[in-house]
């Protein structure tokens, strides 16, 4: 209990001599933001939505300078393509419908003018760590709310946020996220980065997102390529004890979750080729691919417009499936931008999906540097794998977490050098 006490000091009353209000209400942002998308994403669009606010505010008031050097300008230049691209969309492509909370949808991506300044108002190497930090912890309760729902309510977790495809993305990102808290030099911090990691694969066990599970692997290239960088404060003989004990544990809590996903795959895989018109999830997801990338071809520079999406794709599919397909977004982020806007959509969205690597990758050489690319790569590598499957933006939780994460990303420099929350 001694170190959260010392934690809550760290956040409330950081002792990094600057004193400054901005810094304060940065580090509980931050550490809030990490805590809450597995148990209430409408948060974390609050907090962006107020650090925006309050940025615009600030800077208004020349309360500190925009402060966004070449590279910062390049990323959120990149980041605002995507939002101005699918605004142009929906001005070209009538039938006109509800454009005011399109618009407001594509805010977050504008956000890093905003909000990066803001975390400039913190000093280096005190947000990124919270917000590690922060991962593990909201990993670890979002994990036992679903182990609760998984026994008593419902066959897949969703935690608090009402979809179970969400949470497996959320798991998988923010369990990764958690692990790389494992140099820290502080024991209870190692032990919430190996719980936190645990935590979120067990989330997206759980949650039976088939998408998620695919991103582990190439989690673990990941780690591989990041952690013999940087030092080590744990044996490696108890991060194979612990691992082990911990992996067994999810597959015996997992394993039903598991087994059922992967018989239901291969009953949709037999399906297909069945001619009684049964529509599976499967076939649901393929007929709206097909008529995806129909209506693509018909109209490949401007596509349809974002309010006319699933019109768009609905038109190409058979009308003896149309009434069964109750879906309301293609499950292919990449199809989506295509039919939304076209080629000009597919490129923007593609760009966007480049920005956190881009951000990381022109720091200066350093320890900074490194942690942010892992970092960048870790959010970058979920969204693409789970959205070439399911959801990936244009939702109010995922639009949030990535430009939140970006313009994280971006407010250290690469000199940066990690440091625990907890430094006494």
């Amino acid at each position: 209990m001694n170190y959260f006490r010392q934690l809550v000091i760290a956040v409330l009353h950081p002792g990094n001599g600057s004193g400054s209000a901005l810094d304060r209400t940065n580090g509980i942002a931050v550490f809030l933001f990490a805590i809450l998308p597995g148990l209430s994403p409408n948060f974390n669009s609050f907090i962006l939505l107020g650090s925006m606010v309050s940025g615009l505010y600030c800077l208004a008031r020349a309360r500190f300078p925009l402060n966004l050097s070449k590279s910062d300008r390049v990323v959120a230049i990149c980041m605002t393509i995507y939002p101005v691209v699918m605004i142009v969309s929906i001005f070209v492509n009538p039938p006109f419908s509800e454009e005011l909370d399109w618009i407001f949808r594509l805010l977050p991506f504008f956000s890093i003018w905003l909000i990066l300044p803001r975390m400039r108002q913190s000093p280096d190497g005190r947000l990124m760590p919270l917000f590690i930090l922060g991962a593990g912890l909201g990993m670890i309760v979002t994990f036992l709310f679903s182990l609760l729902q998984v026994l008593f309510l419902m066959p897949r977790a969703e935690a608090g946020t009402s979809n179970a495809a969400l949470l497996g993305v959320i798991g998988v990102l923010f369990g990764g996220v958690a692990l790389l808290n494992i140099q820290s030099p502080k024991s209870m911090e190692q032990k919430i980065a190996i719980l936190g990691y645990a935590a979120g694969l067990g989330c997206a066990l759980l949650s039976g997102t088939r998408s998620a599970w695919l991103v582990i692997p190439v989690q673990l290239v990941i780690f591989l390529w990041y952690f013999p960088k940087n030092r080590f404060h744990v044996s490696l003989r108890s991060l194979a004890i612990t691992g082990s004990v911990l992996l067994l544990a999810l597959l015996a809590l997992g394993s039903d979750q598991v087994v059922y996903r992967v018989r239901e795959l291969q009953d949709n895989l037999s399906s297909l080729e069945s001619t009684n018109g049964d529509i599976t999830s499967l076939s649901a997801r393929v007929a709206l691919y097909k008529g995806a990338l129909s209506a693509i071809t018909k109209d490949p520079l401007t596509g349809y417009g974002p309010q006319n999406r699933m019109a768009a794709v609905l038109a190409e599919v058979p009308e003896s499936l149309r009434q069964q397909l109750p879906y309301s977004h293609v499950h292919n982020g990449f199809l989506t931008a295509g039919i939304d806007a076209g080629l000009f959509g597919i490129a923007a969205l593609s760009l966007l999906l480049l920005t956190p690597v881009i951000g990381a990758w022109k720091k200066e050489p350093g320890p900074g540097r490194d942690l942010a690319i892992a970092l960048a790569l870790l959010l970058t590598s979920s969204y693409i794998i789970t959205g070439s499957f399911g959801i990936m933006f244009n939702q109010k939780a995922l639009d949030p977490i990535f430009a939140y994460m970006v313009a994280l990303i971006c407010a250290d420099r690469g000199s940066t050098r990690y440091a625990p929350v907890v430094r006494s």
